[in-house]
Parts: C-alpha cells; sequence; structure tokens
C-alpha cells in the first residue's frame, strides 16, 4: 500500500494508521474512494436491471408474430381439409354419374339382345306376338337320344330310396336298443341287388383326414368301428364322420379281447363306446366288431342283448402286419382269392399309411367296374335277409 494521494500528511511507514492520517484525510477518504463507489455500484446495480429488463421485453416481443403465424397455419389447413372434402365429393358425383350411364347402357343392350332373339308363340293374325326369349337347348338335351337317355327303372328308383334311408331306418334308440336273438347271425357277405360294396374302417388311432377326404371324392359312404376311448377325446372327428354320411358303429372301449373278459366287462366295452358316439349321433348303429374278430358263444350273447348284430369282413387289407405295402395291400383287398364281389365287406384300419396309398387305386377300380360302395345298413336293406 503506497498511501493516500489526498491531501495532509501521507502514510509512509510502520505504526499506526490513525496517528498519521488526519480527520480530513479520514473524510476525504470516505468521500473520495467509498462514497463514489458505493454510487457505481447504484449505477451498475441500475443498469443491470435495465438491461435485464430490455432484454426480457426482447424476449417476450417474438410471441405475437409466432402466434399470428400458427393462426394463419389453421386458417390454411381448414381451408385445404374443405378443399379435400370438396375433391371427394366431387370424385364421389362423378362416379355415381357413370355407374349410371353404365347401366343404362347395359339396360340398353340387353334389351337389344332380347329382342333379336324373341320368337313368336303365335302367329295368327291379329293375336300378339309374345318377346319371350326361347330357351337355350342344353348340350345334354342336343347330344341326348332316345337309346341314351332311358329313364331309370321303378325297382332302380325304390332301391336308391332304400338306400338313402337305410342308415336312418337301421339306427335304434339309444339307450334301450331292442334285444335281437342271440342265434342272429354274424355279417361277413352279403348278396345284395345291385353292385355294392361296404368298406368298412377301424379304430381310429392316427386318423388321416385325407383318407376321409379320398373317399369323400369317390362319393364313399362308409361303416367305421371306432375304439371308445379314442372317440371321447376326438368328437370333433365324430362329428364331422356323422356329417358325411358315415355311419359310426361300436369297436368296445379299449381294443381288450372280449373272449378274455367276463359278460359284464364285455358289456361295459359296449356301453362306455355307445354313449361316447350317441352322444354325437343321437343314436345307435346296430353293429359292433369284436377287437382282432375275436368271438364266442358270450360275447355274442351280451351283444345280442344290448342289440348288436356282429359285423365280421370277407375281405381285408392286411394293413396290421408287419411288410405292408401299397401293392400288396391292393392285391389282398381286390385281387385275391378269386378278386372281388358284390356284398363283400372290406376291411382296412385309418392309421395305416400303407392303406391310404392303396386306397387310391382300389377306389377308382373298383369304380370303373360300377361298384358303389356303401354302409352296412344300406348293404343290409339291399339284400336277402342273412339266414
Amino acid at each position: 500500500m503506497s498511501g493516500f494521494d489526498g491531501p495532509g500528511p501521507r502514510y509512509r511507514g510502520p505504526g499506526p494508521l490513525r496517528a498519521h492520517v488526519s480527520d480530513a484525510s479520514v473524510r476525504w477518504y470516505r468521500v473520495a474512494r467509498h462514497e463514489p463507489l458505493a454510487r457505481r455500484l447504484q449505477t451498475l446495480a441500475s443498469e443491470s436491471s435495465a438491461d435485464r429488463s430490455l432484454q426480457q421485453k426482447r424476449t417476450e416481443m417474438p410471441e405475437r408474430p409466432v402466434g399470428r403465424q400458427r393462426r394463419s397455419e389453421r386458417k390454411t389447413s381448414s381451408r385445404g381439409l374443405i378443399l379435400m372434402v370438396s375433391a371427394l365429393g366431387l370424385a364421389v358425383i362423378l362416379l355415381g354419374a357413370g355407374a349410371f350411364a353404365l347401366a343404362r347402357a347395359r339396360t340398353a343392350t340387353s334389351a337389344t339382345r332380347l329382342t333379336a332373339t324373341s320368337v313368336p308363340v303365335s302367329s295368327k293374325p291379329g293375336s300378339s306376338v309374345s318377346t319371350r326369349p326361347s330357351a337355350p337347348a342344353s348340350p345334354a338335351a342336343v347330344t341326348a337320344t332316345p337309346e341314351t337317355s332311358a329313364a331309370p327303372t321303378a325297382a332302380d328308383l325304390a332301391a336308391a330310396k332304400a338306400s338313402e334311408t337305410a342308415v336312418a331306418r337301421a339306427a335304434v334308440a339309444y339307450p334301450g336298443a331292442p334285444a335281437l336273438s342271440a342265434a342272429t347271425p354274424s355279417l361277413n357277405h352279403l348278396r345284395p341287388k345291385h353292385k355294392y360294396i361296404a368298406i368298412t374302417l377301424d379304430d381310429g388311432y392316427a386318423f388321416q383326414p385325407k383318407m376321409l377326404e379320398l373317399l369323400q371324392q369317390y362319393d364313399a359312404h362308409c361303416t367305421t368301428f371306432l375304439i371308445g376311448s379314442w372317440a371321447a377325446a376326438n368328437k370333433p372327428i365324430l362329428k364331422r364322420l356323422d356329417k358325411a354320411g358315415f355311419e359310426i358303429a361300436n369297436h368296445t372301449w379299449d381294443h381288450k379281447t372280449l373272449t378274455r373278459l367276463s359278460s359284464s366287462q364285455v358289456e361295459s366295452e359296449f356301453s362306455r363306446t355307445q354313449k361316447v358316439i350317441s352322444s354325437v349321433t343321437g343314436n345307435q348303429a346296430p353293429y359292433m366288431r369284436p377287437p382282432g374278430g375275436g368271438t364266442n358263444s358270450s360275447v355274442k350273447a351280451v351283444a345280442a342283448r344290448m342289440g348288436y348284430r356282429v359285423v365280421m369282413w370277407d375281405r381285408s387289407f392286411g394293413d396290421s402286419g408287419r411288410g405292408a405295402t401299397p401293392e400288396k395291400l391292393y392285391n389282398n383287398a381286390i385281387v385275391s382269392a378269386g378278386g372281388v364281389k358284390p356284398g363283400d365287406i372290406i376291411l382296412c384300419h385309418w392309421g395305416s399309411k400303407m392303406s391310404y396309398e392303396a386306397m387310391k387305386r382300389v377306389l377308382p377300380d373298383l369304380k370303373a367296374q360300377g361298384y358303389e360302395f356303401v354302409t352296412i345298413s344300406e348293404l343290409v336293406a339291399d339284400s336277402a335277409p342273412v339266414k
């Protein structure tokens, strides 16, 4: 510190400040040094406040143009929306006018064609001439001759009607199916009046929808003997089979050998299965097939008491053994043992892939020979009674 520049003695050395500074010097110091500084601070504070106010005003001033710009943008957007709606309305009107004009043109064309193709009904003088168009002749009508358009005989019509209603007539009420005689013979071959064959499908395991589609392609109505435990878990398939006109019959609950069971156990096998089937069909097909064809007098007696006829087979694909091939199954089904005959009952299984491949040959070959594929009930209705 170099001392004071004001009046009075200067302080240049050690010692108390008061000893060297006069009262005038102190007053001068306060006036010359402190008060101007305070005033300057006040001035700076005022200028700073003024600057902030000015800056705030400058910041707030652009808001008004922005607001006007937004309002302008909203107006422009509204005008664009109105123009777009107007354009759409105009387009709809133009489309409607075009459609109306096209409809009138078509109507005029149709009227012209109608007038050109009309034929008079009456040519008598003074009679009115009808403009009703003549019916176009169908290809069948043009090519048909009296020799090729012979009407079906009354016997054929009766047989067709009997075949259509055979399944419904054969079905019995459930529960409470009427008992049959214990001496009722099993069915394994019938003698129908027409070239009918019954293709029967067993079990249901590994069900192949494509097998059903193939059978439907050749208009085959079949009887299927289903296992109850499988049927209970696959009711949608039962509904599909029933809707396709298939006859759903009993093949026991779990495919046990019936000859090894007691009468009460055999009855349980049938009743549990029939309960599931009837929940879908609403009735009971009066047929059952013992697993593996195993039966005896006790099994037949239980079946007859419950309203079932035992259905066996006289031809089989042989698809449950080893080494099956489509060629072998085809030969087993329709070639071996003198070939297929009307009234044959053929056995195969839903889940055999080899049977499906063989069936793709069996169905068209038999169809080409004039055979029709029917249910057991249809086959029975078309055949003489089995004694």
